[in-house]
């Protein structure tokens, strides 16, 4: 259980700390008074990753040249923990005041599975949603996943920096990083088609449960079917070497694929009402809660106002479907009927 949170300079939050130890705890305010933040700053501790932007910079507090987290846990072990992040010149990571070279030992501390407001846009934006909530969710419950990433991203920046070259590229170099990208790429579609199966098969599961007319769902990927095999994914970044001359980047492999969602054998990124793709985002969002609790010690749920457009009796579904995490923070500016709330520490800001 997180027992409290310190903040300097993150957000708006000059100095600021909060005591987490109660099992259910509100974050009662007026928009602007940092709910949200104390809930990013909670969850990127957990994934080192913020849910609202992928610049760390704007997480500064104005006017600072850095921010500092400081988050306290107890273990079930009954033994205390500390996790710290210092974000100035460089990043540090701290695991009970000793250094943390390696991100993977300090991120599995415990997880996170965060419900927002503008969870929709996985099923409506652009596939770089899709592809970051499907990467951040198989990064929870695989290791090897973030591995396979960090190494694939990595080979990429260079496989089109050289391609930028044009006609003075190295070949040999490009084919060094064509090797490279094909290995873990592959192992990255395989692993993405293999939970998108599972993904799918819970949500229906939920979606049965909260909204059984929205039950007849289903997932369709969007990917290069040569990239299941490091072989014919090799070959086919060999055969479109001079395209990606031309354009200077890598035009295929999955950092460019995508996935997408249906109900009823209709997209719901074209034909899904409002209220359909704010109930399937909610849907998604629980399913991943299911599964990365199955395989985590410890999960914590923030819920960012994220239910406020729903109805008494959807809501109140949601509710009692994440009863069962281990710890639960909400952000609201009005406090809702439910008497499950009754329980719950409040925090006013």
């Amino acid at each position: 259980m997180l027992k409290s949170i310190a903040l300097k300079n993150f957000r708006n939050f000059e100095s600021a700390e909060f005591s987490l130890d109660s099992r259910s705890l509100v974050f009662l305010g007026a928009n602007g008074r940092g709910k949200s933040s104390l809930l990013e700053a909670v969850y990127f501790v957990s994934s080192l990753r913020s849910f609202r932007t992928s610049r760390i910079r704007e997480m500064r507090r104005i006017g600072s040249n850095g921010f500092e987290i400081r988050l306290k846990m107890r273990r079930k072990e009954r033994w205390d923990q500390e996790l710290r992040i210092e974000d100035f010149a460089e990043r540090r990571l701290f695991l009970n005041g000793v250094p943390v070279r390696r991100a993977s030992e300090f991120a599995d501390s415990f997880q996170c599975v965060a419900f927002l407001p503008d969870d929709p846009v996985i099923l409506t934006g652009s596939p770089v949603f899709r592809r970051r909530f499907l990467d951040m969710f198989i990064c929870m419950m695989d290791r090897p996943y973030f591995t396979a990433l960090q190494k694939y991203a990595s080979a990429l920046r260079s496989r089109n920096l050289l391609l930028k070259e044009r006609r003075s590229a190295d070949r040999s170099l490009l084919s060094v990083y064509a090797a490279l990208l094909a290995d873990y790429g592959s192992q990255i579609v395989r692993k993405r088609l293999e939970i998108l199966e599972i993904l799918e098969r819970k949500v229906c599961y939920v979606l049965s449960e909260i909204r059984p007319d929205l039950r007849e769902f289903s997932i369709i990927s969007r990917h290069s079917p040569a990239s299941v095999s490091a072989e014919r994914f090799l070959e086919k970044l060999e055969q479109s070497v001079e395209k990606d001359l031309e354009r200077s980047m890598t035009l295929t492999g999955p950092h460019v694929d995508d996935f997408e969602m249906f109900c009823s054998g209709k997209p719901l990124r074209y034909f899904g009402s409002r209220g359909q793709c704010r109930m399937v985002s909610l849907a998604l969002k629980l399913a991943e809660f299911e599964l990365v609790s199955e395989l985590a010690d410890q999960v914590v749920v923030l819920v960012d106002d994220a239910v406020a457009d729903l109805d008494r009796k959807a809501r109140s579904a949601f509710f009692e479907k994440v009863r069962s995490a281990g710890q639960i923070f909400y952000a609201f500016t009005d406090l809702p009927e439910e008497k499950m709330f009754s329980d719950s520490a409040i925090i006013c800001l």
